[in-house]
């Protein structure tokens, strides 16, 4: 196995109960209203908006892989789509899995490698549901990603 071949870290499992689209929207308009956020489909909404920072902080995502940090952006779109932000550490890895909904993810900044292909700022990669994948975040700097599930 190569260096930058992803391996499962030792005792993560994918838990993709909050990606479904029920449990989703009620986490999300649970943090706006104990964040006494108005609803965000009122209007337009800023990440800068009063109680939002705070919003997204209890949205947090834990159970993730070893490196990784991950945010429930306080939005729900029509559709059901759920949006995330993930930051990777240097090296970082998350290991072949995949969901029960589509997935599309943009880099931010930094880079993954994926598939031996290295995506960098600017670059997405659409993951139907059901296929597997894995990635890794550069060595330097690591990564800041944004993705939703539709």
């Amino acid at each position: 196995m190569s260096p930058t071949t992803p391996r499962r870290p030792a005792g993560w499992k994918p838990d993709d109960s909050d990606i479904d689209p029920v449990i989703g929207a009620r986490r999300v308009i649970k943090a706006l209203k104990n964040q006494g956020v108005r609803d965000h489909r009122a209007g337009v909404i800023t990440s800068r908006d009063k109680g939002m920072h705070e919003a997204r902080h209890e949205l947090r995502r834990t159970n993730r892989p070893p490196g990784f940090q991950q945010w429930q952006l306080p939005v729900l779109t029509e559709g059901g789509a759920l949006v995330f932000l993930t930051v990777a550490e240097p090296g970082a890895v998350v290991p072949k899995h995949s969901h029960k909904r589509d997935l599309f993810r943009m880099i931010l900044s930094g880079s993954i490698i994926t598939d031996g292909k290295e995506l960098k700022a600017g670059d997405w990669m659409y993951v139907p549901r059901g296929k597997s994948y894995s990635y890794s975040a550069a060595f330097n700097p690591g990564a800041v990603i944004l993705h939703y599930y539709d």
